[in-house]
C-alpha cells in the first residue's frame, strides 16, 4: 500500500512538473512573439515589397515550370529555386503579419495544384542570411526592429503552425496560372493587405 502511494505521488509530481515546464515554455514563446509584434506594429514605416519574384518558364498539358527568386532590398540576388511541377497551376503559400502600412511576408513554400496536401518546397532557406530574413534587410529598421523581425522569422521557420497559433499572423496563398515564358511576377502586398503576383 505504501509503495503504491509512493509510486502515485512520484508519477503525480513528474506530471505536474512536466505541465509546469510546458506552461513556462509556451508562456515564454507567446511573450517573445507578442513583444516582437508590438515593436513592428509601432514602427513608422511602409512595407509592400516582399523581395520575391516568380519567373514563369513554360507550360504544357501536364507540367508547369518556374523559378522563384529572392532579393535584397537593393536588388542583389539572395537565392533561387527552379523546377517543373506536374499540374497546371502553381501556388505560393506565405505567412503574413499585417502592419500599420503593408505587411511582413515570409514566403513559406511553393507547390502545384497536383501536389499532395501539406507538401511543397520550403523556401525559408533561400532568403536566410546569417540567421536573418535578408529580404527585409532595410536600412530604415532600427536594431530593435531588426531583432523583432529575426525573432518572428525564427519562430515561423521553426514551426509555422505553432507560430500561426501564437501570433496574429495569417497564412495566405497566391496562385499563378499564366506561364508565358520568361515573364516575371513580383509578389507584393496590396493596400488592403492581400498578396498579389504582379507582372514585372
Amino acid at each position: 500500500m505504501i509503495k503504491n502511494r509512493k509510486c502515485f505521488f512520484s508519477i503525480f509530481s513528474f506530471v505536474s512538473l512536466l505541465f509546469l515546464f510546458i506552461f513556462i515554455i509556451v508562456n515564454f514563446y507567446s511573450l517573445k512573439i507578442e513583444y516582437a509584434e508590438k515593436k513592428l506594429l509601432n514602427g513608422n514605416f511602409e512595407i509592400y515589397n516582399t523581395g520575391c519574384i516568380v519567373k514563369a518558364l513554360g507550360q504544357n498539358t501536364e507540367n508547369v515550370s518556374a523559378a522563384v527568386s529572392f532579393y535584397l532590398p537593393d536588388g542583389k540576388p539572395l537565392g533561387t529555386y527552379e523546377r517543373s511541377w506536374h499540374g497546371w497551376e502553381l501556388k505560393l503559400e506565405c505567412i503574413v503579419l499585417q502592419l500599420k502600412k503593408g505587411a511582413l511576408v515570409f514566403p513559406y513554400r511553393i507547390f502545384s495544384d497536383e501536389s499532395k496536401y501539406g507538401t511543397g518546397i520550403k523556401l525559408f532557406s533561400y532568403y536566410l542570411k546569417n540567421g536573418y530574413p535578408a529580404i527585409y534587410d532595410y536600412s530604415f529598421f532600427s536594431d530593435e526592429e531588426k531583432d523583432a523581425v529575426k525573432t518572428l522569422f525564427s519562430f515561423a521557420a521553426f514551426s509555422p503552425n505553432l507560430f500561426l497559433t501564437f501570433s496574429s499572423a495569417k497564412k495566405q496563398t497566391v496562385s499563378l496560372r499564366r506561364f508565358n515564358p520568361d515573364t516575371e511576377y513580383i509578389l507584393t502586398v496590396s493596400s488592403s493587405g492581400s498578396l498579389l503576383l504582379k507582372t514585372n
